[in-house]
């Protein structure tokens, strides 16, 4: 059985989606099979794999509220590459909330509609990678719900760090209701080299360390690399064969990343 992993904060441009493409690129390349489910009505999972959101027939939004069309399941999945599935999120997610709370009668469950669809995949790929929006309602719910390790980028900067506080208090209440649930890592983002910076660093290290969470040696420098990457070729760097000695770097920390989580070996 797979295991099921967020990337989350409710803090948005902070690197979720790139963290959530480029590690499932990594366990890609190491022989993996990923599942990479975008919860995000941006819609940016698909356009970093040079697919149009709005031209995919059946989405997560589809699968979420078992819309009678989406006779199969399976026809949500998309192949990016040769280990990587995705299922697409579009603005249908926008209303998703609305959608759903204005009727419980046909969804009494509403907390639990992410973990009915994750249970349709995980028994076919090793790991399920489940890219959020910075909100924390009933999609974040639905998530906290579904997996079992939550990554949390943190941008080390003062609305950040609020951010943080909150995305942990949001885990602890769910801890409750899914026992397998818990912060798996922090890892620092967007990092640049500055006096502030390595201040609210010292400061989230030592957050975590009162709360007992695992705090990233990774850290992922802020750079605009990525986004070129992806602009050139339609993949995360992760997934590029022949990357430029220049360019290593930035694909290798996530391997360092991945085998840090251990993930891979």
């Amino acid at each position: 059985m797979g295991k099921v992993i967020a990337l989350s904060s409710n803090k948005g441009g902070i690197l979720k989606t790139s963290l959530a493409v480029n590690l499932s690129g990594t366990l890609a390349t190491h022989g993996k099979k990923v599942l990479l489910i975008d919860m995000d009505n941006q819609g940016n999972v698909a356009t970093t794999f040079g697919l149009d959101p709005d031209d995919i027939e059946f989405t997560i939004y589809d699968l979420l509220v078992k819309n009678p069309e989406l006779a199969n399941p399976d026809l949500a999945l998309n192949k990016v590459s040769n280990n990587i599935d995705i299922i697409v999120a579009n603005d249908d997610m926008a209303y998703f909330e609305i959608d759903v709370l204005t009727d419980t009668e046909h969804y009494p469950k509403y907390f639990e509609l992410l973990r009915d669809v994750v249970s349709l995949f995980k028994a076919k790929y090793d790991y399920i990678i489940v890219d959020t929006p910075p909100q924390m309602g009933l999609i974040a719910a639905n998530v906290f719900y579904a997996v079992q390790d939550v990554i949390i980028p943190f941008q080390p900067e003062e609305y950040a760090f609020r951010s943080l506080v909150k995305s942990v208090s949001a885990i602890d209440k769910f801890k409750k209701v899914n026992k397998e649930l818990q912060v798996k890592e922090i890892v620092p983002v967007k990092v640049k080299r500055t006096v502030m910076h390595q201040a609210y660093l010292d400061s989230a290290k030592s957050y975590a360390k009162a709360r007992n969470l695992q705090f990233s040696n990774i850290i992922i420098k802020d750079s605009i690399k990525y986004a070129e990457m992806v602009a050139r070729m339609n993949i995360p760097v992760t997934l590029f064969d022949d990357v430029p000695k220049t360019l290593m770097p930035y694909k290798k920390v996530y391997t360092e990343l991945a085998k840090e989580l251990g993930y891979i070996g």
